[in-house]
């Protein structure tokens, strides 16, 4: 059960251990920070902890937006321990009156002489903590741990800059590229160990986006059935309201459900839906009377949603990758799978007309993934947010 005091349990359970260097202190604090992945929006993930002579005494992380940030319930947990102690912080101490009171402030009183801040705070209205600090005579370091932070942080970054989510789009692929056989049969591609990945990319997520078709086809239930946690909100893409109520989409279980369509979709499926405690959003068509993809990015960031992660099929996908929303790709690779000509690809909905034109890529990561590979690509687009090119 979550508490509101902000402590990690595990991290509670190794406070004899000593933090040797500033890595390994921001190491921890970066797990704390994880931990508030998809439970935050529209804030970002930060983690803290405050170490007094090489030994932790507080832990904490920012558990949802309004509730206290990651800093100040570090600095309870250490009490009085916290004088003359240091802390490690994933993101620059904020120094302004937003839903809770500034950091700064508290992090001045309790005495801490030094701050290790992985990242300067990108929204221009957090009032530069680093240099109230210093103006208080609070050593501050920045860097360590700038990339890992970075990448925490790339949804609210992204929900700071553009108003709209980070879109991360994952697909499972065979060794030739397919999402499925030529009689559509896609389960399972990947390995019980990549589906374990990618349950986790969902506990981390503000929600899933699938089309129509993936939720017709597969009748995903898009939980993290697999892992313990949080079950993010869903959307689905379903332009004329296909999916019915029955759908396991719509399962209740406290996620949030939205379906997406157009002004003209059947009002009797919009008042079936409804019936079913799912939200039905209504977004301009786009040129081929589909819901338009900028459009529902927008309205996702009007409500707060920093990071989506799309489950969708080739059609989804290739569209959204060509309208440069995609800011990574997580391909999970089958090594032994050879589904061969008929079946679907996945950027089947990308259209290019010209060699010239193709969408291109600017950095991927290989790495193994239990018997699969994990591909992360990142499109030459979308690599303002990456943390490779990122600076302090």
């Amino acid at each position: 059960m979550e508490v509101d005091t902000g402590t990690d349990t595990a991290a509670a359970a190794g406070r004899t251990h000593r933090v040797l260097d500033p890595e390994a202190g921001m190491r921890r604090a970066l797990v704390l920070a994880r931990r508030g992945m998809g439970r935050v929006r529209p804030n970002p993930p930060v983690g803290a902890l405050v170490v007094q002579d090489g030994v932790v005494v507080g832990s904490g992380y920012h558990h949802a937006s309004g509730k206290p940030h990651a800093e100040i319930l570090a600095l309870r947990e250490a009490g009085e321990r916290a004088r003359g102690a240091e802390l490690y912080v994933t993101l620059e101490p904020c120094n302004h009156q937003g839903r809770t009171p500034p950091c700064v402030p508290e992090v001045v009183r309790a005495g801490i002489r030094r701050v290790h801040a992985a990242v300067r705070d990108p929204n221009p209205a957090s009032g530069s903590g680093v240099d109230a600090l210093r103006a208080a005579g609070v050593e501050v370091v920045l860097g360590t741990g700038a990339r890992p932070a970075g990448h925490l942080l790339a949804g609210f970054t992204s929900w700071l800059q553009r108003r709209r989510p980070r879109f991360a789009l994952k697909v499972a692929v065979s060794l030739d590229g397919r999402i499925a056989s030529s009689g559509g049969d896609s389960r399972w591609i990947s390995s019980p160990q990549a589906r374990a990945w990618v349950h986790r990319r969902r506990r981390e997520a503000d929600l899933v986006l699938v089309g129509s078709g993936t939720a017709l086809r597969d009748n995903p239930a898009l939980t993290t059935r697999l892992v313990p946690g949080r079950n993010p909100d869903r959307c689905v893409l379903d332009s004329r309201l296909r999916v019915p109520p029955t759908a396991r989409v719509w399962n209740e279980d406290g996620a949030r459900r939205v379906a997406v369509a157009v002004p003209d979709a059947e009002p009797e499926r919009r008042e079936a839906l409804r019936a079913r405690g799912v939200e039905v959003w209504t977004v301009e068509p786009d040129g081929a009377g589909h819901a338009s993809l900028p459009a529902l990015a927008a309205r996702l960031g009007e409500e707060g949603y920093t990071n989506a992660l799309v489950e969708g099929g080739g059609t989804l996908a290739g569209s959204l990758l060509g309208a440069y929303l995609v800011d990574v790709v997580w391909m999970v690779m089958a090594r032994s799978l050879l589904l061969g000509g008929g079946g679907p690809g996945w950027t089947q909905g990308l259209l290019v007309p010209a060699v010239a034109r193709a969408l291109k890529i600017s950095r991927t990561g290989l790495r193994a993934l239990g018997p699969d590979w994990l591909f992360t690509l990142v499109p030459e687009a979308a690599q303002w947010w990456d943390p490779e090119t990122s600076h302090v």
